[in-house]
């Protein structure tokens, strides 16, 4: 499997994080483990597929996936590929009408989204495309041409600023502390805009951050304490939600990969 990495121009810099260009001409099985961001998915060439909690699906040929609690499997088949747009944080709500919160756990078709005829054009002129380089400016211009002059609400950015910051290790309650809001008003705005609660999108901060900073040299209580669980069995639930496997295992296998 070849990856290719983008990174957006400037203009778009606040809501794109980067742009993959996933081929593969002998076929592969890629997890992915929930991430603290959505995606949209172009599929360039052979049919895509999905494997969720025991449930298999096709993936549109274009589409967006929302917050997930736990890893998934995607397979490409044979001399297949893919161009997926990385969004920020803030990325999804400045495309779509619809509140965020509407796609957790969810993959669904652009077409339902974005009007058709933008769909279409794009789709054939990334067909048509035989340049990696012009396939990005094409995806770039997609994404201004359909960009709305969204604001995020001051509170959701001070929030999200917040988590980012700790890594995730701040309580919900101290969240609050200074802001003119409610806390249920603030988990309402923040579900809708960045596309899932803060609880959960800390928690991903979490385990990414646990991932990151495992060594040979630590023990899975010491990374377990330094990102914010209060015990071990703790971690090792919510690391085999995340994953599907407990960190130990984990861990031994990503040593092989």
């Amino acid at each position: 499997m070849k990856i290719l990495s983008f990174f957006p121009s400037k203009l778009l810099s606040p809501y794109v994080q980067k742009y993959l260009i996933i081929k593969t001409e002998e076929g592969n099985e890629n997890q992915i483990l929930p991430a603290p961001h959505l995606v949209l998915s172009f599929q360039l060439s052979g049919s895509l597929h999905s494997i969720e909690s025991e449930y298999s699906y096709d993936l549109p040929r274009m589409g967006i996936a929302g917050f997930r609690k736990s890893a998934r499997t995607i397979i490409y088949p044979k001399k297949s590929s893919a161009l997926l747009v990385l969004l920020t944080e803030i990325g999804a709500a400045n495309f779509f009408l619809e509140p965020i919160s509407d796609f957790i756990g969810k993959t669904l078709s652009l077409e339902h989204l974005i009007p058709n005829q933008s769909l279409r054009e794009i789709e054939e002129k990334l067909f048509d495309s035989t340049s990696d380089l012009i396939r990005i400016h094409l995806i770039e211009n997609f994404l201004i041409q359909n960009k709305r002059d969204q604001k995020i609400d001051p509170l959701v950015s001070e929030t999200l600023l917040k988590i980012k910051n700790s890594n995730g290790n701040l309580k919900i309650k101290d969240l609050k502390l200074g802001l003119p809001s409610s806390l249920d008003s603030l988990e309402k705005k923040f579900k809708n805009s960045i596309g899932t609660t803060m609880k959960h999108y800390s928690n991903l901060l979490r385990i990414h951050s646990a991932i990151s900073s495992y060594s040979n040299q630590m023990n899975l209580t010491e990374i377990a304490h330094n990102n914010g669980f209060f015990d071990q069995s703790h971690f090792n639930k919510e690391f085999k939600l995340f994953t599907g496997k407990s960190p130990k295992t984990f861990f031994e296998q990503k040593q092989i990969w």
